[in-house]
C-alpha cells in the first residue's frame, strides 16, 4: 500500500485540534475553589496532621512521593491558592515545611520531610487531611504470603488485573501493576531493608497471588510476594545492595523503580570519612618544616573561617597529605602539636589542650558563682496527663554524675587501657542547690522555686514527660464446644425351679424328694420356705422372688443421673407339682449431647498498665477426716472464676505486645457432698497489629470407651448372648479456643 504524504498546514491543523481537546479535558478538573488556609498539629506518637482548607469541596487530588528528597505532592486541579505566604514552617515530628506551587491548571501542596514516611491522606469537609505518621517504617512481620485456611472473600471495586516486571533502563528492576480502575490508594515505605507496598480496599485474584523470583534479571530485586492482607493487596519486595526506588502512578497503572547506586571512589572514600566525622572539602598540601601558625593560616585561606592563634602557639612541622578532607588536615596538625580548638561560629580559636581547659574552668566557675547568688524566682508548672508526684519522683530522682578518665599505660609495645571512673552525688542535676520542687495534689500541679534559667529547663522536660498515655481495648473471646454420646444396653435374666419326686438320669421311679433351683441362694430360701407353707397349707400360693431369684443382674446403667428404659416378662411360669419360673428384663439408654459457652470479657487500660477483669462465685467443699479443727476436715471455700489479666505495651509502629493471662475454672458436681473444680489457663506474650484477632491457644480433648460385661461361654452365643451381657459406649469431645483482639484508642484531633 502506498503511503499518502500529508501537506503540513493539514498537520499543523491537526496539532491545533489535539491542543484544543487536551485543553477541553484539563478544564474538566476545574473547580470553583480556592485553598484558604494550612493548619497542623501533633498528635500522639509524634504523628502530625495537616488540614489543607478551602472555601467548597474539593476533589480528589493526585498524590506521589519522593525518597530523595523526602518529599510528599498533592497535585489539586482547578484550585487556586490565596496563602499570604506560599511556605508553612512545620517543624514537627518528620514534616518540616510544607510549600503551596500555583500552576494555571492546579496548586501543588509539597509537604518537606525529615526522613521518609508513611502517609494517609482523607477527605473532609472542604478540604483534606494529610497524617505523617512519625514511624519510621513499619514493622510488620511479613516476608512471604499469610497463609488462610480458607481464602476470604474480598468485596472491593478495584482488582488488580496483572503483575509484571521488566528491567529498567539502569540496570534496575521495574514492577508494573495494572488495575481495574484509578481510584486504589497506594502506600509505599521501607521495612527491614525491604520495599513494601499496600494497595488498599484493592482485591487481588488467586491466580496472581504468588512470588515472583526475579532473581534471573539481574537487579537488586530478588523477589516479589503478592497475596491478600485482609481487605488489602499486600507487595513485598526484596532488595539486595545499594539501592534507590522511585515510585508513580498513571490512570490505572502503577510503577515501582528500583535502580542500583553505583558508588565510585570518591563517593566510598567521602563515606568512610563522613563516618569518622570529617565532612569538609578535600584538599592536598606537602610541607617541609613549615611554622604551625602558617600551616594554619593556609587552612584558614582554604576555608575561608577566621583562625584566632594564641601566642603559646610555637613550633615547625612536617606534613604531606593529599586528597583530604580539610578538617581532618586541621584534626591532624592540632593532634601533632597538643593543641585544642573552639569553634564560635565563624571563628576558631586554636591554642594549647591545657590553656583552653584552663579558661574553661574559670568560665564554669563564674557561671556557678552567679547561679549561687543569682536570686530565685517562683513558678507552678501544670501537670495535665500525668501525676504531679509522678513527675516530682522523676525530677528528683535525676542525679549529678561526675566522670573521670582513669587512664594506664604500659611500656612501649604493650597495649594501653582506659576507663571512665562514674561517681554518683546527692545534687539534683535538673535544679540548682537552692532548687526545690513541691506537689499539690489538689490542683494537680508543681510548685518550682529556683533561678529562671533552671525552671526554663525543667519546663522544657516536663513538657516531653507530660504526654497522654495512649490506650488499648482488650476483646477477648473464650468458645468452648462439647460434643458427648453416651450408649448403654443390658439384660437381667430371672429362673427359679421347683420340682416334685425328682428321678436321676436311669432310675426307676426312685423318689429322692423336692429339688428347688433359682440365680441365688437368697431366691430359693424364700421359694423353700414358701413351699413348706404349701405343704402345710395346700391354699397357700407358691411365692417366687424375682430380685433375689436373678441369675443375670446385667442391666443398662443410668447416664448422668437418667435411669434407662426397661422392659421385663415372664416367660414361663407354671403352679403346683412341677413349678418354673423365668423372668427376663431388658433395658437400654442412649444420650446424645452438644453444647457451646461462649465468654467475652473486655477491659479498657493504658500503655504498660496491668488490668484485670473476673467474674465468679464462691463455692464450698467438705475437707475429709473426722471432728472439727485442722486435723479434723471442715468446709474450704474457694473461688470458681473467669479471669483475665493482661498487660499491653504499645510499639511505634502501632503493635501491640501484651502479657496475657486468661483462667477459667468450671465445677464439676459428683455428688451433693463432693465438688471437683476444673481450671483451664494460658499464660503467653504476644505481638499483634492493632484489631488483628489471633488465636492464643487451643486445646482439644477426645474420650472414646466401649465397653462389654457378660457371662463366659453364654455371652458368647449368637443372638442369645444379648441376654447374658451389657453393653456400653461413650464418646466425649471437647474443644476450647481463645481468641484475642487488640484495639488501639487514638483520639482524633479535628482542626477543620
Amino acid at each position: 500500500m502506498r503511503a499518502i504524504k500529508l501537506p503540513r498546514r493539514f498537520k499543523r491543523l491537526c496539532v491545533t485540534v489535539l491542543m484544543l481537546a487536551l485543553a477541553s479535558v484539563n478544564t474538566t478538573y476545574a473547580q470553583n475553589a480556592n485553598l484558604t488556609d494550612v493548619v497542623f498539629s501533633t498528635l500522639s506518637g509524634g504523628d502530625v496532621q495537616i488540614n489543607f482548607l478551602a472555601d467548597a469541596q474539593l476533589a480528589e487530588p493526585g498524590t506521589f512521593s519522593t525518597d530523595r528528597p523526602a518529599r510528599i505532592a498533592i497535585d489539586f486541579f482547578g484550585m487556586k491558592s490565596l496563602l499570604a505566604n506560599p511556605k508553612t514552617e512545620v517543624g514537627m515530628g518528620k514534616v518540616d515545611s510544607i510549600v503551596a506551587v500555583q500552576t494555571p491548571d492546579r496548586t501543588r501542596l509539597i509537604v518537606n520531610l525529615l526522613d521518609t514516611a508513611r502517609y494517609k491522606l482523607l477527605p473532609i469537609d472542604k478540604g483534606y487531611s494529610l497524617t505523617v505518621y512519625n514511624t519510621a517504617s513499619d514493622e510488620s512481620q511479613v516476608t512471604v504470603p499469610k497463609p488462610f485456611a480458607t481464602r476470604p472473600d474480598i468485596e472491593a471495586s478495584t482488582s488488580v488485573t496483572n503483575i509484571d516486571f521488566r528491567r529498567s533502563e539502569a540496570g534496575g528492576g521495574k514492577l508494573v501493576i495494572d488495575l481495574s480502575n484509578d481510584n486504589a490508594t497506594i502506600d509505599t515505605r521501607e521495612r527491614d531493608g525491604e520495599i513494601v507496598i499496600d494497595l488498599l480496599n484493592v482485591n487481588v485474584p488467586a491466580s496472581l497471588e504468588q512470588r515472583l523470583d526475579v532473581t534471573d534479571f539481574a537487579t537488586p530485586v530478588q523477589t516479589i510476594d503478592s497475596f491478600q492482607n485482609a481487605s488489602n493487596v499486600r507487595m513485598v519486595i526484596v532488595p539486595t545492595g545499594k539501592y534507590q526506588h522511585l515510585s508513580f502512578q498513571a490512570g490505572t497503572r502503577f510503577t515501582l523503580v528500583v535502580d542500583p547506586i553505583i558508588e565510585t571512589d570518591e563517593e566510598i572514600s567521602d563515606q568512610e570519612n563522613s563516618e569518622l566525622g570529617f565532612n569538609g572539602e578535600r584538599l592536598s598540601i606537602n610541607f617541609q618544616k613549615i611554622d604551625v601558625r602558617s600551616a594554619l593560616a593556609v587552612i584558614a585561606d582554604f576555608t575561608g573561617i577566621n583562625f584566632v592563634t594564641s601566642d603559646s602557639v610555637q613550633g615547625e612541622i612536617t606534613i604531606n597529605l593529599k586528597d583530604v578532607p580539610w578538617d581532618q588536615a586541621l584534626d591532624v596538625i592540632l593532634r601533632t602539636k597538643g593543641l585544642a580548638k573552639r569553634q564560635t561560629g565563624n571563628v576558631v580559636w586554636v591554642a594549647p589542650s591545657s590553656e583552653i581547659q584552663k579558661v574553661e574552668e574559670e568560665e564554669l566557675k563564674a557561671l556557678a558563682i552567679v547561679e549561687e547568688f543569682a536570686p530565685l524566682s517562683t513558678e507552678i508548672i501544670q501537670i495535665n496527663y500525668a501525676k504531679a508526684a509522678d513527675i516530682a519522683a522523676v525530677v528528683k530522682s535525676v542525679k549529678v554524675v561526675k566522670q573521670g578518665n582513669v587512664s594506664s599505660s604500659a611500656g612501649r609495645g604493650t597495649a594501653s587501657s582506659s576507663s571512665l571512673n562514674v561517681t554518683e552525688t546527692d545534687k539534683n542535676s535538673l535544679l540548682s542547690a537552692r532548687g526545690s520542687v513541691t506537689v499539690d495534689e489538689r490542683t494537680n500541679s508543681l510548685l518550682v522555686q529556683d533561678v529562671p534559667e533552671k525552671i526554663k529547663q525543667l519546663r522544657n522536660v516536663i513538657a516531653k514527660l507530660d504526654k497522654p498515655v495512649r490506650q488499648v481495648l482488650i476483646e477477648t473471646r473464650i468458645v468452648e464446644a462439647n460434643d458427648n454420646f453416651s450408649r448403654e444396653l443390658g439384660a437381667r435374666l430371672g429362673f427359679q425351679r421347683v420340682t416334685q419326686n425328682a428321678l436321676f438320669p436311669g432310675s426307676n421311679d426312685s423318689v429322692i424328694g423336692d429339688v428347688i433351683s433359682g440365680g441365688s441362694l437368697a431366691g430359693n430360701t424364700t421359694l423353700n420356705d414358701s413351699v413348706n407353707a404349701q405343704a402345710a397349707d395346700p391354699s397357700s400360693p407358691l411365692v417366687f422372688d424375682r430380685t433375689g431369684g436373678l441369675a443375670v443382674d446385667l442391666g443398662a446403667n443410668s447416664i448422668g443421673g437418667t435411669s434407662p428404659a426397661s422392659y421385663a416378662f415372664d416367660i414361663f411360669r407354671t403352679g403346683r407339682g412341677f413349678a418354673h419360673l423365668i423372668s427376663l428384663e431388658l433395658s437400654a439408654l442412649e444420650a446424645d449431647g452438644r453444647g457451646r459457652v461462649v465468654a467475652s470479657p473486655r477491659l479498657i487500660t493504658s500503655n504498660q498498665k496491668e488490668a484485670v477483669i473476673s467474674q465468679g462465685q464462691s463455692i464450698y467443699i467438705t475437707v475429709p477426716g473426722s471432728g472439727t479443727g485442722e486435723e479434723g476436715g471442715g468446709v474450704e471455700e474457694i473461688l470458681v472464676e473467669l479471669r483475665l489479666t493482661v498487660t499491653p505495651q504499645i510499639t511505634p509502629d502501632d503493635r501491640v505486645i501484651m502479657d496475657v493471662n486468661i483462667t477459667q475454672d468450671n465445677v464439676i458436681s459428683l455428688s451433693a457432698a463432693v465438688n471437683v473444680v476444673g481450671t483451664k489457663e494460658i499464660r503467653t506474650q504476644i505481638l499483634a497489629d492493632n484489631g488483628e484477632t489471633v488465636v492464643i491457644g487451643g486445646i482439644y480433648q477426645q474420650d472414646e470407651n466401649d465397653g462389654e460385661n457378660k457371662v463366659p461361654i453364654l455371652g458368647d452365643i449368637p443372638f442369645l448372648g444379648n441376654l447374658f451381657k451389657q453393653r456400653s459406649t461413650r464418646s466425649n469431645r471437647t474443644e476450647l479456643l481463645i481468641f484475642l483482639t487488640p484495639k488501639i484508642i487514638t483520639p482524633k484531633l479535628n482542626l477543620g
